[in-house]
């Protein structure tokens, strides 16, 4: 049996680390304790992605909740697993993500930024991550040295996804790049109309 604590953790993480653990697993159970319903629903949704078993038991006091997830030895689709070593990522070339803003969607700025947070890092996480990621406008702080996201961004690089920042974003918000490359307003247009998905959240 393995077991990992998400107590805290927001959503994404607590599937990502649940889906990392099940990918180097043959076979056995694995235990995760989450503190919130939503966690608990994302991660039933996890075990029927994988064909495992699922278990959730609420603590007494409505806390927390111990998930169990049972592996077989197969993952859904019938394949041997294999371990994040031998995980090859194949990006995908034609798609876009472009980030306008530090926040993620209307409302409490504070949420927001959360929101993208997360969004980012579970780009990071994709086995088929964007071919390019383009920052503009106030999305430009999040290439900043010192953003969060820094980390995440420079694991999506090493999958080979092109992390732009615009130089007139760069120069406005008179930020210092911790991440990627500069680049133009005519660059990413054409990045645009060559794009077959863009993607804004």
């Amino acid at each position: 049996m393995t077991e990992i604590d998400c107590v805290g953790e927001l959503c994404p993480i607590p599937v990502i680390k649940a889906k990392k653990m099940l990918d180097t697993m043959m076979s056995g159970e694995l235990i995760i304790t989450v503190d919130n319903d939503i966690a608990a629903q994302n991660l039933e949704k996890l075990a029927k992605e994988k064909g495992c078993a699922y278990n959730a038991k609420e603590s007494a006091d409505g806390k927390f909740f111990r998930v169990s997830l049972q592996k077989d030895g197969k993952n859904i689709e019938g394949n041997d697993t294999c371990t994040e070593k031998d995980t090859i990522h194949v990006i995908s070339e034609k798609t876009i993500v472009a980030i306008t803003s530090d926040t993620m969607g209307e409302g409490e700025v504070k949420f927001g930024q959360t929101l993208i947070k997360g969004f980012i890092y579970a780009l990071s996480e994709c086995d088929t991550p964007p071919g390019t990621i383009v920052f503009y406008n106030k999305g430009a702080l999040l290439t900043n040295e010192g953003s969060e996201s820094i980390e995440d961004l420079k694991k999506l690089r090493e999958k080979g996804t092109e992390v732009l920042t615009c130089g007139a974003c760069i120069d406005f918000y008179e930020l210092k790049l911790g991440v990627g490359e500069v680049t133009n307003m005519y660059s990413i247009v054409e990045k645009f109309m060559a794009a077959d998905k863009i993607i804004r959240p």
